[in-house]
């Protein structure tokens, strides 16, 4: 590693190039040329250990995983549809307006099952005063956040009791399921793969299933309805670098109440935008699928909305 030394730094009380010091202009320019071939090496090193390979150490637990839940909800005066990550400390989404076209960015705090949240203009930032705020409990077994909506217009500003419910709703009480993550760590980058998921039932600790077969990173993972049947599907980042947006989908399926791998969704490469307000799932600038009796249909047009 190169190391920046106090002896490379001019001396004197002038130290301009144009007025004498060579020997010391020289130092700095070997200094630099050595400086950027170390870079450029580091670049070359990076993008060999882009790509996951597996080392000879055994599978271990990967701590510190983001596992990012989204959730879909209807407000109970059929204003709104509200589309949230929870389970992190800053929630995040959009509240649809189901009355007219458009919608607002929304994010905020949660301690416990209590979440707050406020909208933002994503060209300002959360300096510009909020047009709506959200506060409400999360009750995680029926799925639905009871609180209120206030509504910031030019007047005086109203608040309204409110209680959003799943936007699809299923029979049933919801799964309760932790995720452990299981992988190895690349020892020159320090840096994890997951290679195996478990699936735990949250109230009996069992085993429900092992989820295997991928090297996927290991920042976060996406639980959320990827297929729009009302249930969470568990999404995980498997592209070999920053240039290759690819994902491995997991749908639980109701029936045999086990997580199924998709490879209808996993052959199609982007990041999976979702657009529950219309079912759409935005993929890439080619690809618009939208649910359909139980069917992803190919939308002709590369703009969800």
């Amino acid at each position: 590693m190169l190391k920046y030394h106090a002896d490379l730094k001019p001396q004197g009380k002038d130290n301009s190039p144009h007025k004498g010091d060579h020997k010391n202009l020289y130092t700095i320019r070997y200094f630099l040329r050595g400086l950027a071939v170390a870079l450029l090496a580091s670049g070359m090193s990076y993008s060999q250990a882009a790509t996951p390979t597996k080392q000879s150490t055994s599978v271990k637990p990967v701590t510190e995983v983001i596992t990012n839940v989204q959730r879909d909800w209807l407000s109970d005066d059929g204003q709104f549809l509200l589309t949230l990550y929870t389970g992190v400390w800053n929630p995040h989404g959009t509240l649809f307006y189901l009355k007219e076209r458009g919608g607002v960015s929304l994010e905020g705090f949660q301690k416990g099952l209590n979440i707050t949240l406020k909208s933002f203009d994503p060209e300002v930032g959360l300096q510009a005063p909020p047009e709506y705020a959200i506060a409400g409990t999360l009750n995680l077994r029926n799925n639905t956040l009871i609180g209120t909506v206030t509504h910031y217009p030019e007047s005086q500003a109203t608040v309204r009791k409110t209680k959003f419910t799943p936007a699809i709703p299923i029979k049933g009480a919801y799964p309760q399921f932790v995720f452990k993550y299981y992988g190895f760590e690349d020892p020159d980058w320090h840096r994890w793969t997951i290679t195996r998921v478990d699936v735990i039932n949250k109230d009996t600790k069992a085993l429900v299933q092992s989820l295997t077969g991928f090297e996927a990173g290991s920042y976060s993972t996406n639980y959320a309805d990827m297929n729009y049947d009302g249930y969470l599907d568990l999404v995980l980042d498997v592209g070999k670098d920053l240039h290759h947006e690819d994902y491995v989908y997991w749908l639980y399926e109701p029936k045999s109440k086990k997580f199924v791998r998709n490879k209808t969704l996993e052959a199609i490469p982007g990041y999976p935008s979702r657009y529950p307000h219309k079912r759409q799932l935005h993929l890439n600038k080619d690809a618009l699928l939208e649910r359909v009796n139980g069917q992803w249909k190919t939308m002709p047009c590369c703009y969800a909305d």
